[in-house]
């Protein structure tokens, strides 16, 4: 048996060697192949594993299909075995015929029939863990392989097609980064969180955090760090950084109770309180020159003393530059729609983050002449968290919210303009001048449109018996007078069950057969309908939902729309 010391990894000192802790434990491992004769002569196996905070490169012949290692290692860092062509060194770039695995004190087994990759192995009950770890990442691996496939099908020249693919493999990506994010946030210390996170920072997903990556590298113990992996992992980090700039327009800002008289707690600089529960933000020039090509809004909320379903939105007021801030003079786009979970306080997850990709809203928000707010709504109560939730008696606080404008750093100079419809309209039947349960608005184009987008958010609200919080309805969308689409309106809500920490109504038995037009928990989904080229001139567009039971039940819809053109 050969042994090659290979170098220090780069930036540790000796010092800081000494100052870690390793786990050298005994360790032998047996393995077993099944070469064909003529392939088997001179052929061997590498084997790379950690001793003393340095990185062991060790080789062994295979005899007879067997090999062998024995020696100690820290266990706590991940080894590989590499196959090689005879008389070369290793290479997994030019031979991918390699097998990650975690030792353990003792023996431990691989048996390979085919490739090192599927090997089974025994002996170690971290691998074990690792193994258990990957395999619903591999599940979703193989959603957003399918997609991808599906998004090849896509016909050219179908951007409506292809958005709403990109949509798709986004949210599995969304769902990836936060079962990972729950992953690190609780098991930090494992050995394979360093794999995790470089999987975190490998999902470029709308929901990646660049700055709560670099806070989970911060908790990633030393030796982690300074490993290979660690060393891919800043690679990653810094790439991620340099790319990407946020815009923090509420930072940890308490929200209280909507029903209570307005608290006078101070607020953070630049941060108007409108009401208990409504916050103002004006963007700065500075920040809206941050502003590349694409644009992604994040919202986080934590959970506080109202531990029941809420509604929130965060919309886009744009001003005339100079004149003072009002809602009903602004023209208002509703950018994200959330509901939050049931939530306990003291539970894990205590907290949800929301994301919408608003690329389309860069021009507007862009445009000289305007001065731009965003205004962030999250009403709620704690009539029943005083009562039911340990540590809340006689707290106003409802929640804890932070929203996060990302963007690249590209420079884009698009012609899209956006043009503000309706911003949470409550259709509620009461008004028949456009038909029953219909809105009808009126929009003039000042000139031709090569494409005219509309973006719909709507979700049903009404808690009784028969209530459209509990149905999903049909929306027709009508054109000029003519019916142009009928949309389904519901939802899944498997994927949001996990923040639900209150025991409910709603999440119990298989939620995933129950739709409805939202989710506690869950983010509304926006609706994007391509209207095409439209003519310059007056236009309508009528909004309807025949089915709903709005009188009866004392229902409503809130709906918003905008249209972006080009």
């Amino acid at each position: 048996m050969k042994k090659y010391l290979l170098l220090l990894l780069t930036g540790i000192s000796t010092t800081g060697l000494m100052a870690q802790k390793n786990n050298d434990v005994p360790f032998q491992l047996q393995g077993s192949v099944n070469l064909p004769g003529y392939d088997s002569a001179n052929r061997a196996i590498y084997f790379s594993y950690q001793k003393n905070g340095k990185e062991i490169l060790d080789s062994a012949v295979i005899k007879d299909n067997k090999f062998s290692f024995r020696s100690t290692a820290d266990v706590d860092i991940k080894a590989s075995l590499q196959f090689t062509k005879p008389n070369t060194s290793p290479n997994a770039a030019a031979d991918p015929n390699s097998l990650s695995l975690y030792l353990s004190k003792g023996v431990v087994n691989v048996s390979a029939k085919g490739y090192l990759r599927k090997s089974i192995i025994t002996g170690s009950v971290v691998n074990d863990d690792y193994m258990a770890f990957k395999k619903p990442y591999l599940k979703l691996d193989t959603s957003l392989r399918l997609l991808g496939w599906k998004k090849r099908s896509v016909k050219a020249g179908d951007a409506i097609g292809a958005k709403n693919v990109d949509a798709q493999i986004d949210s599995v990506k969304n769902l990836k980064l936060v079962q990972l994010s729950e992953f690190l946030s609780k098991n930090i210390a494992k050995p394979y969180a360093a794999e995790a996170l470089l999987m975190y920072v490998s999902t470029d997903g709308s929901a990646l955090s660049a700055v709560k990556a670099q806070q989970f590298f911060d908790r990633l113990p030393a030796k982690q760090k300074n490993t290979k992996l660690g060393k891919e992992i800043t690679t990653a980090l810094s790439k991620l950084t340099d790319k990407t700039s946020t815009i923090n327009v509420l930072k940890g800002v308490d929200f209280y109770d909507g029903y209570a008289q307005k608290v006078t707690q101070p607020v953070a600089k630049g941060v108007t309180r409108i009401s208990n529960a409504e916050y103002l933000r004006q963007l700065s020039p500075a920040e809206i020159d941050k502003i590349g090509k694409t644009l992604k809004i994040k919202v986080t909320i934590k959970s506080g003393c109202d531990n029941y379903d809420r509604i929130g939105h965060v919309a886009l007021v744009v001003m005339p530059k100079g004149e003072a801030y009002n809602l009903e003079k602004g023209e208002q786009f509703e950018l994200l729609r959330i509901m939050t979970p049931f939530m306990y306080l003291t539970r894990q997850p205590d907290h949800i983050p929301y994301e919408a990709q608003i690329d389309q809203m860069v021009n507007t928000i862009k445009q000289g002449g305007k001065d731009v707010y965003l205004l962030t709504e999250v009403f709620g109560t704690t009539g029943a968290g005083q009562r039911e939730v340990i540590g809340c008696d006689g707290s106003l606080l409802t929640f804890n919210v932070s929203v996060d404008l990302i963007s690249d750093k590209t420079k884009d100079f698009s012609t899209q303009k956006g043009i503000s419809l309706l911003s949470y309209y409550s259709l509620d039947g009461k008004d028949k001048s456009a038909g029953k349960n219909s809105k009808q608005v009126n929009f003039e184009l000042p000139q031709d449109t090569k494409t005219t987008v509309l973006y719909l958010i709507s979700s049903g609200h009404g808690a009784a018996d028969g209530g459209e919080e509990y149905n999903w309805r049909e929306h027709i969308l009508d054109l000029d007078g003519k019916e142009y689409i009928r949309l389904e309106m519901s939802q899944n809500c498997a994927p949001f069950e996990m923040y639900n920490t209150q025991p409910n109504g709603i999440y119990f038995g298989d939620i995933s057969k129950e739709r409805r037009s939202w989710c506690p928990g869950g983010p509304v989904p926006t609706r994007v309908v391509n209207l095409g080229p439209l003519a310059k001139g007056k236009h309508t567009l009528k909004v309807s939902i025949p089915e709903a039971e709005f009188e009866k039940t004392d229902s409503k819809y809130y709906v918003s729309a905008y249209l972006i053109t080009e």
